[in-house]
């Protein structure tokens, strides 16, 4: 495991909390795990350098417990339970305020974490773990109670889908949104609209059934 972990944690804590964010034990790991995919996009290697495997939640780590105890009995880190007592939730902060400057001696691994921090800081542990679980290499072909293959974490990241222009100004966006709800309009009316009804034409065979049931009442 990397030392330097032990400084990496309360700077994560403090930069979730003092940006509105909560910070939960779960919540803690999964974005720890985060910051290793994209370090691991890097550098080929993790910074944590714990052994991440696919356990209930996701990815967990064996080193991550024993090192989370050690900075709360330290008091790096302050555990409070939730007020609400239906909920059996512990939250963490950082007992004083560490900057994320100064962690790394590239401003590219301090840019990747800032990443992480910005886009999931003031998310939910539930919003996380459906993008760990579904939007991570290592998750998406990972094997339960079986390590974590970084290796399979592409050198670029996916290019995110931008949906291209059309190349028609705005009032001809506008037309043609007009044109396309009037046709809708007028199909819509015409499947509403009422048919001709034709009486059905009834012949002796049906009339002598009828009268075979009406005998057998």
């Amino acid at each position: 495991m990397n030392p330097a972990v032990e400084k990496l944690i309360p700077a994560i804590a403090s930069s979730v909390v003092e940006h509105g964010g909560y910070l939960t034990k779960t919540k803690l790991l999964k974005l720890l795990y985060l910051f290793d995919v994209e370090y691991f996009r890097i550098h080929r290697q993790t910074f944590t350098g714990f052994q991440w495997k696919f356990f209930h939640l996701g990815p967990w780590a064996r080193e991550f417990d024993g090192l989370l105890q050690k900075l709360l009995a330290q008091d790096v880190l302050v555990e409070k339970a939730s007020s609400r007592p239906e909920f059996d939730t512990k939250f963490l902060r950082s007992s004083e305020s560490v900057g994320i400057g100064g962690l790394f001696q590239s401003y590219k691994d301090e840019g990747a974490l800032k990443t992480i921090l910005h886009r999931w800081g003031d998310k939910t542990t539930g919003e996380i773990l459906d993008y760990v679980y579904f939007c991570t290499e290592p998750m998406e072909h990972g094997v339960r109670n079986e390590p974590l293959d970084f290796s399979r974490i592409a050198e670029q990241r996916p290019p995110t889908y931008v949906r291209s222009s059309s190349g028609k100004n705005p009032r001809e966006i506008k037309r043609t949104r007009e044109r396309f709800w009037k046709d809708v309009e007028a199909r819509t009316a015409v499947s509403q609209s009422k048919f001709d009804f034709t009486p059905p034409e009834y012949d002796e065979e049906y009339f002598d059934a009828v009268a075979r049931l009406d005998s057998a009442r």
